[in-house]
């Protein structure tokens, strides 16, 4: 944190930031909460962390389930830190993971340059990514002058004994960061400035009694470099050992990821809690899980039960494959007792007995299995999702239990009937991924299916949804349904609910956001942003407002601070003024290792590409800029340099509000010419009305209650025959009850998050309002329908809120004009359709503006 204060040009005060911080998100309820010893949400504590100096390491935790893409958060992480915290692009990252699968996972895509972890590396660093391994040498100027990621296990900082570890040894590998060995005097001042060092007792190389040396080991570079450490699956270094050798290191910042911090002991802080219900409505994952047992029929009846499970999704994946031109190869992963060489004794379920079954009793091809052990990988680095791979059976014991995900893998077969509820919780996990994170238009292709012999269904079950803890989703438990012939426990079946009776069979249509396309009168598809809106916008328009007023902190050096023994033994500064110690001098760089100051404008404009698409664009944005802020004279090459990062930000803030002014403005232009459009319209496509489906296929358990009025009794007004508690949280659960008490309501339908009717605006994300409702008719006859967003109260202040609430009334005043020019001509004519946000904190005023446009004759029909 001093150091950050620096970059600032400002004293580090006494507190501790990081806790002070902490704890004013506590208050305004912005931080996840835990629950107490009697069930009641409480506020979490801030940790403090301290290096082997005894000063604060800011550490944060990001909670994100397996699938959630946690490899890309602490890559998109590194530039936040890096660049916006410590004002550098430069510096050491120290990668740490907990297997070899995932290390080598790992390695791999930030090896590649192509891989999108490795270019938002290149981004953070202006293209000076250096790749390392433990064994590798690098020297400072590569510190300095690059930005190091070394990928490290984690079971290297977890050892009892320090010195017997590789990277704690004298290698003589890394001079360039320290003095020479036989220059006690030097190596003296040094260990006194950073007083954690690892020293070397001369004495046993025969010198002078108590002369002492810094150890050359890759544990003391790292103590100067003070890197920044991602730690991946971070809830593994929770020894005492291991957070202690990693809180040696002297880090600048700990980020750990994991899907289950704090599952014994709150040992994390954790910022951010995405829940599995997140990945499911962001379609990352396939969900429900079917569970099928087959009892007293033994293994090759299980295998068999799953082979034919395989064969439908086969069909179901040609079809997709036809009718939306997206391939998916559905695999099947089975789990056995034993694969080794000399462990086929017919006792246990073997791996070459599965390959021969497959083979003679299934009919599969020998090039479409492969066997994944410890001893025998028939993977390797074959492209699983390639169309030409012949891939469909993976046969493992232990292999895959950790770090192995790939999105065609729908069946886990648990053959082995030792160990069988431990192989569920610990490979569950491998077919959950959603091949392209995005659901398929076959339902069958988005769940994922489990087979059993000879268990206990309940014990399979339990063993799944601990599973699902552990894989960080304990929330989506519900979601695992049972089949086969087990025994009996807590099943989830799937149930078709349909409308109530008076509403059957009318076709209830709604417009969608459409663009013209043609010049006949059906001639409209999809509105599609970045075609429509961006790809029209005038980017010549655009300038970074504040050039011409924007000024570099002058106070804000270049964040490298390095330490440089003077052996002369009169410590000074380069400026001429006394060093703060004997021998050592803190300086911003020295003269032999000028560090270039030289604009990388690429990776500038490269920042700037999330806001300014196209390139040249931003080319010229940014060197309109530097010329405006050059152009003053005040301001040095270095001091630019140093305060680039800052200058991008604000450019990006900037920008961004005037691409969000002019796109709406190039909306509503549109909207009013007729361009984009608002309506029904009588074309081929189906798709371009969105119609209210007849009835709905819900997962529903033992323990899913359907929700009631708030006083007892059934609910009058929904649309569906049953609507269940599970689908609403408390501010949409009194919503629905309020609509539901109310004369002016025909009938409300909760619309599915994410799945159902959304409205298309001026920016990249669709909105997706919760409520559908039908009021009484208007007073001159017309029907009217009501669309209602809520939004909880720690969303209320978010930025989209009031682009949302401008674009529900500009649609809401569309609606009424394009009503009166007679353009809804299908099944619901002459209807007026409102939309309205409803924030927790006044929702019940909303409701009611929403719900006052009806006529107010008569109560919903029942």
């Amino acid at each position: 944190m001093a150091e950050f204060f620096r970059s600032k040009g400002k004293n580090a005060p006494a507190v501790d930031v990081c806790q002070q911080a902490w704890d004013e998100l506590n208050l305004a309820g912005a931080l996840p909460r835990t629950k107490d010893t009697e069930g009641n949400k409480v506020a979490i504590p801030y940790i403090a962390r301290n290096d082997g100096l005894g000063r604060g390491i800011p550490n944060l935790c990001l909670k994100v389930p397996t699938g959630g893409g946690k490899t890309l958060l602490a890559a998109a992480a590194v530039e936040r830190i890096n660049g916006d915290f410590f004002g550098r692009q430069t510096g050491f990252l120290l990668w740490i993971v907990p297997s070899d699968a995932i290390y080598r996972q790992t390695w791999k895509a930030l090896a590649n340059r192509e891989h999108p972890y490795r270019q938002m590396l290149e981004r953070a660093s202006g293209g000076r990514v250096k790749v390392l391994e433990r064994e590798d040498s690098f020297s400072r100027q590569d510190t300095e002058n690059c930005l190091c990621v070394m990928l490290l296990m984690l079971q290297a900082a977890g050892r009892q004994t320090k010195d017997t570890l590789r990277m704690f040894r004298d290698t003589g590998n890394f001079g360039s960061f320290f003095p020479e060995v036989d220059d006690p005097k030097v190596n003296a001042a040094l260990l006194a400035d950073v007083r954690n060092l690892d020293e070397n007792d001369l004495a046993d190389a025969g010198m002078m009694q108590g002369q002492v040396s810094v150890r050359h080991s890759l544990g003391n570079v790292l103590r100067l470099v003070r890197p920044i450490i991602i730690l991946d699956e971070g809830h593994k270094a929770y020894s005492l050992i291991q957070l202690d050798t990693l809180c040696g290191f002297n880090p600048r910042f700990i980020l750990e990821l994991t899907a289950t911090p704090n599952t014994r002991v709150h040992m994390s802080n954790v910022l951010v809690n995405v829940p599995g219900a997140e990945l499911k409505a962001a379609e990352m994952v396939k969900l429900p899980i079917n569970a099928v047992n087959a009892a007293n029929a033994g293994w090759k009846h299980a295998l068999d039960d799953a082979c034919a499970q395989l064969e439908i999704l086969k069909g179901e994946a040609i079809t997709l494959q036809h009718s939306d031109g997206r391939y998916i190869r559905p695999m099947m992963l089975v789990r056995v007792d034993r694969t080794g060489k000399e462990q086929r004794d017919g006792l246990y379920i073997h791996a070459e007995d599965v390959r021969e079954y497959l083979i003679e009793k299934q009919g599969a091809k020998l090039d479409s299995i492969r066997l994944k052990t410890a001893e025998t990988d028939e993977l390797g680095d074959e492209d699983l999702l390639d169309p030409l791979c012949p891939v469909r059976f993976v046969i493992t014991k232990a292999a895959l239990q950790e770090g192995w995900d790939c999105p065609f893998a729908y069946i886990l077969a648990v053959l082995s009937n030792t160990q069988a509820t431990t192989a569920l919780t610990q490979m569950v996990g491998r077919v959950l991924r959603q091949p392209e994170a995005r659901l398929t238009s076959r339902p069958l292709l988005n769940e994922c299916w489990v087979f059993t012999a000879d268990q206990v269904v309940q014990e399979s079950v339990g063993a799944i949804k601990r599973g699902l803890e552990e894989e960080g989703m304990g929330d989506l438990a519900s979601l695992v349904k049972e089949g086969g012939t087990g025994s009996a426990g807590t099943k989830t079946k799937r149930r078709v609910v349909k409308r109530r009776e008076p509403w059957r069979g009318a076709a209830i249509f709604l417009p969608q956001v459409l663009h013209r396309e043609g010049k006949g009168k059906d001639g409209y598809r999809e509105l599609d942003y970045e075609r429509d809106i961006l790809g029209h916008l005038d980017w010549d328009q655009f300038h970074f407002l504040k050039a011409d007023s924007w000024t570099p902190d002058a106070a804000h050096k270049l964040q490298r601070v390095i330490v440089r023994v003077d052996v002369s033994g009169t410590g000074s500064h380069k400026d001429g003024s006394a060093g703060d110690g004997p021998f050592v001098v803190l300086e911003d760089g020295p003269d032999d290792w000028e560090v270039d100051t030289r604009l990388d404008v690429p990776h500038l404009v490269r920042q700037l590409t999330d806001v300014i698409p196209n390139p040249w664009q931003g080319v010229r944005i940014l060197n309109d800029t530097l010329a405006a802020v050059r152009g003053k004279g005040t301001w040095s090459e270095r001091e630019l340099f140093a305060n680039r990062l800052v200058l991008v930000k604000e450019m990006k803030d900037d920008l961004r509000e005037q691409v969000f002014k002019a796109s709406e403005s190039l909306f509503r232009a549109k909207l009013e010419k007729g361009e984009i459009a608002f309506h029904l319209v009588s074309a081929n496509d189906a798709k371009l009305n969105w119609e209210l489906a007849e009835s709905m296929e819900l997962d529903l358990g033992d323990t899913d209650h359907i929700l009631r009025r708030k006083q007892g009794g059934d609910l009058e007004r929904a649309l569906f025959e049953e609507v269940y508690q599970k689908h609403f949280n408390n501010l949409e659960r009194d919503v629905a009850w309020y609509l539901d008490g109310q004369e002016t309501v025909h009938w409300w339908h909760r619309i599915a998050e994410r799945q159902d009717y959304g409205v298309q605006g001026w920016w990249g994300r669709r909105v997706y309002p919760d409520f559908l409702v039908s009021l009484t008719e208007m007073e001159d006859g017309r029907a009217c329908f009501a669309l209602l967003e809520t939004k909880g109260e720690h969303l209320s202040g978010a930025g989209d809120t009031e682009r949302k609430r401008r674009l529900f009334e500009l649609l809401t005043e569309h609606s009424k004009k394009a009503v009166r020019a007679g353009e809804l001509a299908l099944a619901v004519k002459d209807a007026e359709l409102h939309f309205e946000m409803l924030l927790e904190q006044d929702w019940r005023t909303g409701a009611e503006k929403a719900l006052k446009i009806g006529k107010g004759k008569g109560a919903g029909k029942k």
